[in-house]
């Protein structure tokens, strides 16, 4: 390593902008609320692009790492799900399920072109060349895009949700509805119940992708075998977001996330017991289901729940919940690892939890089809 530093010391540079990103969403999300979903992605995509671009060249220190890192982190809510879910939602009504699994797919993709090309620049030409490259696409490909092509809502084009025509003195939907102030909205058991549901399933879920691979050679696959197992997870999660997009518009929302929580408990329940083989694939499948509907999933329902106007500060406090489940899954199954020299434990636990998030998934209150 080029800076003489250690793994767990650059780790912690992530830990800073996990932590960093969720305190700070809700108030990006109540800006996405305000000004619109375009007018925070433009500026936070262009200093997200200079700080990529910043890294190779201002870090020497560890702690220009951190500090850079961090930066990201307050930042990072503008380009993550958070706008493009609100721009959905607010283009889309009777086909809003559809139209977030679009959405979430279509980040899903990024993944297909991002790690070759960041893995060919480095070899090639060092890692900061990597660094270069994604701020590159973040300022000249990215930005133009949005500026070219993103409206916040129908009636900038005029048009009604479902690109509905309207007149041009018919108030859209998205406008005529109020915002919800924080200190109400955190007094709401459904939220409650939300964030502990999506906590828990990514605690579960994102715990084991973190160790799906290591996990598998340790049961004596080779890390081709496992690293094709893995990546049937990821071709699972693109379908999946479609698909269960589609029926989130057919079918009661809670109803549906319970069965892709129940889904993935199945493949949690089939590697805590063991399984080798075909079964590790089948396995890998279901877990594909809940790990890419989870975000179309929380999306949709607070749509629901608490409407468009305080959508983007809503989705950003759950939010949270989601990047504590990431952060603490990983270390807590590695180190369930350590101590009993096996992932069974802590798999036997993340099935027993994944079960708790189903029953306060389907014990949520009923809303309006």
């Amino acid at each position: 390593m080029e800076f003489g530093w250690s793994r767990t010391e650059i780790a912690f540079a992530t830990s800073l902008f996990t932590l960093t990103q969720a305190l700070l969403n809700p108030a990006l999300g109540k800006m996405i609320d305000n000004r619109g979903a375009k007018q925070v992605l433009i500026p936070t995509y262009f200093i997200f692009g200079l700080l990529l671009a910043a890294l190779p060249l201002l870090v020497a220190e560890l702690w220009h790492l951190y500090v850079i890192f961090i930066a990201i982190g307050v930042v990072a809510g503008g380009c993550s799900a958070i706008p493009y879910l609100r721009f959905a939602s607010a283009w889309f009504n009777k086909r809003r399920g559809l139209a977030l699994g679009i959405t979430m797919a279509g980040g899903g993709l990024g993944y297909t072109y991002v790690a070759p090309l960041t893995r060919y620049m480095i070899d090639n030409h060092g890692w900061r060349s990597g660094y270069f490259a994604l701020a590159a696409i973040v300022i000249l490909i990215a930005i133009p895009i949005i500026w070219l092509v993103i409206k916040n809502q129908p009636a900038d084009m005029g048009l009604l949700p479902d690109n509905s025509p309207q007149k041009i003195d018919e108030p859209s939907e998205d406008k005529t509805e109020a915002q919800i102030p924080l200190a109400e909205v955190i007094k709401n058991t459904t939220l409650w119940k939300l964030y502990v549901v999506f906590a828990l399933m990514t605690f579960c879920l994102y715990g084991l992708m973190f160790q799906f691979v290591p996990m598998l050679e340790g049961r004596g696959m080779d890390s081709t075998a496992a690293a094709f197992a893995f990546s049937s997870i990821g071709t699972t999660m693109v379908f999946a977001r479609i698909g269960i997009g589609y029926l989130l518009d057919k079918i009661y929302a809670p109803r549906l996330a319970t069965i892709c929580i129940l889904i993935s408990a199945a493949g949690v329940a089939i590697l805590a017991m063991g399984a080798t083989g075909p079964l590790v694939y089948l396995a890998a499948l279901l877990l594909g289901f809940s790990i890419g509907a989870e975000l179309d999933l929380l999306a949709y329902l607070i749509t629901k729940y608490f409407g468009l106007g305080s959508f983007g500060m809503i989705y950003g406090f759950l939010f949270s919940a989601f990047l504590i489940g990431v952060t603490t899954g990983g270390p807590l199954f590695a180190a369930s690892y350590d101590m009993f020299g096996s992932y069974i434990n802590i798999l036997m636990i993340a099935t027993g939890l994944l079960l708790v998030s189903a029953f306060l998934m389907i014990r949520l209150p009923r809303y309006e089809m």
